[in-house]
């Protein structure tokens, strides 16, 4: 079955070794600095910086962009929303706020492990309890499309065809049925996980095999982060005057 692994090229980008907390508090800075945004001129900039991230992380284009796809139609409806209540202006100035920050989270996870991301998250001392919801939904997620995957290959290897309309009362049922059972299967599976988890030592804290470690290049990869804010918010305070 193929899925997408939301970090599964991470560790073949050039930015996979910088310390995962500097890269989690830089981002998370990027995106407050850019929800005050409102300057087209300052989200020019703001989009610019993050595909020029994008551009020298290595990171395979195509799937990016399938991740990226699935937060598309969130950005047409709120930018659509803004544009028949508000004009033309505010709703590009949505549009470009919302997929810079889109972008710049996609950064983190994609060149991140991802439970290097929860360590770095426990480091800055948030609870166990997200932490550990964060990890389990993350899993369980591709725990129920490898049930459904299976429940499916088990019904065409008996000739089944999910074919008619879906108002039929058969398919109906047949949708209903799959459904239901994937949800089971799943809870049950889901259950020997984590009392495997809990045979293993598992407590609720994340562990990895790379200890978080700033190095000199951290501070610079900060330093980065910070000018751009400055500047942006410079634009925005109309204290740098920069026209498209």
């Amino acid at each position: 079955m193929e899925t997408i692994e939301i970090d599964q090229y991470s560790r073949s980008s050039t930015l996979y070794g910088f310390d995962p907390r500097v890269k989690l508090a830089t981002a998370v800075a990027l995106v407050v600095a850019i929800s005050f945004l409102r300057d087209l001129a300052a989200l020019a900039v703001a989009l610019a910086f993050v595909i020029g991230l994008l551009a020298i992380s290595r990171l395979p284009l195509v799937h990016f962009l399938k991740v990226f796809s699935l937060s598309v139609p969130f950005i047409a409806v709120a930018s659509v929303a803004l544009l028949l209540t508000s004009g033309a202006q505010p709703a590009a100035a949505m549009a470009l706020r919302i997929s810079t920050s889109v972008i710049a989270l996609l950064l983190l996870v994609t060149t991140t492990p991802f439970f290097d991301i929860l360590r770095a998250l426990r480091w800055f001392r948030v609870p166990y309890v997200f932490c550990s919801l964060l990890l389990f939904t993350y899993r369980y997620i591709f725990v129920i499309l490898e049930e459904l995957e299976l429940m499916n290959m088990a019904r065409r290897s008996r000739g089944f065809s999910l074919k008619g309309s879906l108002l039929s009362k058969d398919i109906f049922r047949t949708i209903s049925f799959t459904a239901g059972m994937v949800l089971v299967r799943s809870y049950e599976r889901s259950k020997r996980i984590y009392d495997g988890l809990l045979a293993r030592g598992f407590r609720g804290e994340i562990y990895t095999l790379r200890p978080p470690a700033a190095r000199p290049r951290d501070l610079g990869y900060t330093a980065v982060f910070a000018i751009v804010i400055v500047i942006i918010t410079l634009i925005q305070g109309g204290l740098v005057q920069w026209t498209l």
